[in-house]
């Protein structure tokens, strides 16, 4: 099992939050850029920010899968046979 340090942990961290942040931000500025254009305020905004929580889902879903296959969190050694 690989050991991560504390720089390796912060590293970490930024990503998840940019992972997590930027999506739902840019949802939700783009909802409300719509939902000026078409006066169907907040309807854009909160569905900009649901699409945003989903690809926020999935890109913590693969940083997660992408850091277990590459030996994070395994308790023994892989035996490919």
């Amino acid at each position: 099992m690989k050991q991560l340090t504390p720089m390796g942990l912060v590293k970490i961290l930024a990503q998840v939050t940019a992972i997590m942040v930027i999506p739902m931000v840019g949802g939700a500025i783009a909802g409300l850029v719509i939902d000026t254009m078409l006066g169907t305020s907040p309807l854009c905004v909160l569905l900009g920010l649901a699409v945003g929580t989903g690809i926020s889902m999935i890109g913590v879903w693969l940083l997660v899968r992408a850091g277990l296959r590459s030996g994070y969190g395994s308790r023994s050694p892989r035996r490919d046979a």
